[in-house]
């Protein structure tokens, strides 16, 4: 997993927790505590800790920025399958975040 998230999202998990709550709740709230995927309703406050995760729409590996217009909530089972998606792809087509990555240079210019 750890490898993955490297991959996948440019970053240490560890770093990854390191997100400002300021942008964290500013989507939480943006989203009104829904899943993006499936609508279900998600909580900060779930008995055994938040149910949800929010995620880089294009991964931080591919150049996706750290910022509200490129994360979006998701609860735990659509964060966990969502990955589990983007690694298949990583894997059988590795030239898709290179794409991705040279796309977002562009616009920057």
């Amino acid at each position: 997993m750890r490898a993955h998230h490297t991959i996948v999202h440019g970053e240490k998990l560890g770093d990854s927790q390191q997100r400002t709550n300021s942008t964290r709740q500013t989507v939480l709230d943006r989203d009104e505590y829904t899943c993006q995927r499936c609508g279900a309703a998600v909580s900060s406050t779930d008995e055994t800790g938040p149910n949800y995760n929010v995620h880089h729409i294009i991964p931080r590996a591919a150049g996706g920025p750290d910022h509200p217009d490129n994360l979006i909530t998701l609860c735990t089972d659509c964060h966990t399958q969502v990955h589990r998606e983007l690694e298949s792809i990583v894997d059988e087509r590795p030239e898709i975040l290179e794409s991705l990555r040279s796309f977002l240079h562009n616009m920057s210019e």
